[in-house]
């Protein structure tokens, strides 16, 4: 028997948390494995996949830990490891709450004891990380204008002096306007921060393609950041390059994906598909294709598609789910059971009814909608 680690109660919370939450499906569970030298790569759907993830993982990887495997290594988006995280996230805290909670940030427990390892973008960055490195710069050389003006009339609000360099703004009073990501091009000036950046981002690289070339597993979430929009794919290219650095065995696709339009707690789906062989020839046109085969065909997916189209009878609905089963049938998509027995119409229209409550111009109509679409092979 193992002893307890850490990751024990984070993942035994993150499993609470699910339960509580989401009514859970997997698919292609025959799938996972555990092995040396892996990496995971998920669809990024939502801020609830990593305990959606988690959750699913935990039973089999305590089992491997149990027979000597190591923990998997995150790698985790480098807002976690920047001071004043809670400035960017949950989205819709209020602007004073930010401010209390500006000092605090959970990268440095997330590194030590959970084996997180931050990724930084090469050619953007958070502006609060920028103006760091350049605490003594006149401000107005740092920032476009519109951004510079942004400060000030902040500063003007708060009854403060106008503000002149860098070191000015950086505290929680300006906190939703530090956390703006610029990219390099934008910010011609500060050429040390830019190199400061690229080093700490390679360091990073390096660490997870040490570790994986020593038989760890990595989790990486190849998209980068949850699709704007509910499209599956573009990936990142940091993918193929760590598994080519990293000299990966094999790279799992992860498909997840969340039906709201559900009667009682949100439908979670995870999908693991067939694992990739990284030498086969393209890595990421293969994960993509592999992730939006594995993304299953859902009732809210097929709701917001027909609130979009215009036809939303319930005849029409049917026939057009009629259509879309046959078509996942024919590529090895999953569909979420009660679409496939004497429930399909029952689910159809509770679905139905949600969608139409909410309308076409809905943002989660339209992601659903376009997860659909997107996920489709054809």
């Amino acid at each position: 028997m193992r002893r307890p680690a850490p990751q024990d109660p984070v993942a035994l919370g993150m499993t609470a948390y699910i339960r509580s939450t989401f009514r859970v499906r997997v698919f292609g569970r025959e799938h996972l494995r555990i092995e040396p030298g892996q990496i995971f790569a998920p669809s990024h759907r939502s801020d609830n996949d990593v305990p959606l993830l988690i959750s699913v993982l935990y039973p089999t990887w305590s089992a491997a830990i149990a027979r000597g495997a190591p923990w998997p290594t995150f790698a985790a988006m480098i807002e976690l490891f920047l001071p004043g995280f809670f400035a960017g996230y949950p989205a819709g805290l209020p602007l004073a709450l930010r401010r209390l909670l500006w000092p605090y940030q959970p990268g440095d427990v997330l590194e030590r004891h959970l084996q997180c390892v931050p990724v930084r973008e090469p050619e953007r960055i958070r502006l609060q990380e920028l103006l760091r490195h350049a605490p003594q710069q006149p401000l107005d050389r740092l920032l476009p204008a519109e951004v510079f003006d942004a400060f000030s009339a902040r500063a003007v609000a708060l009854g403060r002096a106008r503000p002149e360099c860098a070191a000015d703004v950086l505290d929680g009073a300006y906190a939703d306007l530090l956390w703006v990501l610029v990219d390099r091009a934008s910010t011609p000036d500060p050429d040390e921060a830019w190199r400061a950046h690229g080093r700490s981002a390679l360091q990073d690289f390096r660490r997870l393609a040490a570790g994986l070339a020593a038989g760890a597993s990595v989790i990486l979430f190849p998209e980068g950041e949850p699709s704007p929009n509910g499209e599956i794919g573009r990936l990142q290219p940091g993918l193929g390059s760590l598994a080519r650095r990293g000299t990966a065995q094999g790279v799992q696709p992860v498909a997840l994906a969340y039906d709201p339009l559900v009667r009682g707690r949100t439908r979670a789906y995870v999908t693991f598909a067939r694992a990739i062989e990284p030498r086969s020839g393209r890595l990421v046109p293969a994960v993509t294709r592999a992730l939006r085969a594995a993304t299953p065909l859902t009732a809210g997916q097929l709701a917001a598609t027909a609130v979009i189209g215009g036809d939303v009878s319930p005849r029409g609905l049917c026939r057009a789910a009629g259509n879309a089963i046959d078509r996942a049938h024919a590529e090895g998509r999953p569909v979420e059971p009660a679409l496939l027995g004497s429930a399909r119409e029952r689910t159809l229209t509770e679905a139905r009814v949600r969608a139409c409550r909410r309308g076409a111009g809905d943002r989660l109509i339209q992601r659903l909608a376009r997860e659909l679409e997107s996920a489709w092979l054809g």
